[in-house]
């Protein structure tokens, strides 16, 4: 066996042991721990994503979806496969298709996707007219938050995001479709700053998010990205809003470690301070709001959604030491402007900042 078939072999094993502990935890989540363990095999099927076989207990997930997918997707293929298994091993049915009147209904109860494909991942494409209006609006208004003047800016950004509000409370009482996204790459660890945005889109941009497990390619192991849920449009905001915090914060970070020489090591305080910043100013602009009658008290559609999906999620308190660079984050977060249009690059240009130029 030569080096790269010996490579090969390795990240397949590595590959089985993530697959294997995902399974795993869908069987806890969505089965009760019901499922015997099936046998996890590979292969290199462009026809099918993954296929459960009742003769020899094996589920065989393509190699070929693997490199492709995120792990969002994989994740509900397994989901897919386990719900063939549950009602070939646990509820016995005879006489039925693979995805006959059975399957669906546990998939149903589930809150898994039914669908072959098995994956509800992927651009979120929005179509209706009224939304495209709407953010059509939003773009228009966010270029407008690019301003040098800092009052435009801001006024222009805070009319942004009192759009997005109307919008949603506008469409409460319609019906709407979800999507998923994980915003950024999976990592082996996740620092306090991301885990704040994550929870600053939450609660700020009308969309869910949770800290999931995720399969990193180069470290070759499982790790952890934020999934983001939500309406086409809302999903499409929040990934635009979360890679541009991510650049803004490297930027602040750079302004301020050449300015006042802060050390390498205040780096992710910086960070983690910055987010903050950004949160309290949100948080400033939304009472804002409530005082002019503009009231989110939440989507109960989604919750219920977001909670089908994970339905054992534990969320947990983000701490940590007070360092310099997290007072400097924290106040250039606060002087942030969220900007730009939502089809351009985040780092295509600089953010405001103060009376600062674009960086």
């Amino acid at each position: 066996m030569d080096s790269v078939d010996a490579a090969a072999v390795a990240r397949d094993r590595l590959l089985l042991e993530a697959l294997r502990a995902e399974l795993a935890n869908v069987n806890v989540e969505f089965f009760g721990g019901g499922l015997r363990p099936a046998i996890l095999t590979l292969d290199d099927s462009k026809l099918k994503l993954a296929h459960w076989r009742r003769i020899d207990r094996t589920i065989s997930v393509s190699r070929v979806f693997l490199t492709r997918a995120s792990w969002i997707a994989v994740r509900e293929v397994l989901k897919h496969e386990a719900a063939h298994q549950y009602v070939d091993e646990v509820l016995r049915i005879e006489g039925e298709t693979a995805h006959g009147e059975s399957f669906r209904d546990v998939c149903a109860r589930r809150g898994i996707d039914a669908a072959a494909a098995g994956a509800i991942e992927g651009a979120a494409e929005v179509r209706d007219a009224d939304v495209e209006r709407v953010l059509r609006r939003v773009e228009k208004l966010l270029a407008l938050a690019a301003s040098d003047n800092q009052h435009e800016a801001e006024a222009a950004a805070d009319a942004a995001q009192r759009l997005m509000l109307e919008h949603n409370l506008a469409a409460q009482h319609r019906p709407r479709r979800y999507v998923v996204r994980a915003l950024g790459a999976p990592v082996t660890r996740m620092h306090a700053h991301e885990k704040l945005l994550g929870a600053l889109l939450s609660q700020h941009y009308f969309v869910d998010t949770i800290i999931v497990r995720a399969w990193c390619p180069e470290a070759l192991k499982l790790g952890t990205v934020v999934e983001v849920t939500g309406t086409p449009e809302n999903v499409e905001m929040a990934s635009w809003v979360h890679a541009f915090l991510l650049a803004a914060a490297e930027r602040c970070w750079a302004e301020e470690h050449r300015a006042r020489q802060l050390p390498q090591r205040e780096r992710l305080p910086f960070f983690a301070g910055f987010m903050m910043g950004v949160q309290e100013k949100l948080e400033r602009e939304s009472k804002a709001k409530i005082e002019r009658g503009l009231v989110w008290v939440g989507d109960a559609d989604l919750e219920r959604y977001a909670r089908q999906r994970h339905p054992r999620v534990r969320r947990g308190r983000i701490g940590g030491a007070v360092r310099e660079g997290h007072h400097a984050g924290r106040q250039a977060g606060n002087d942030v402007v969220i900007a730009r249009p939502l089809d351009e690059a985040p780092a295509a240009r600089g953010r405001l900042l103060g009376g600062r130029t674009r960086a």
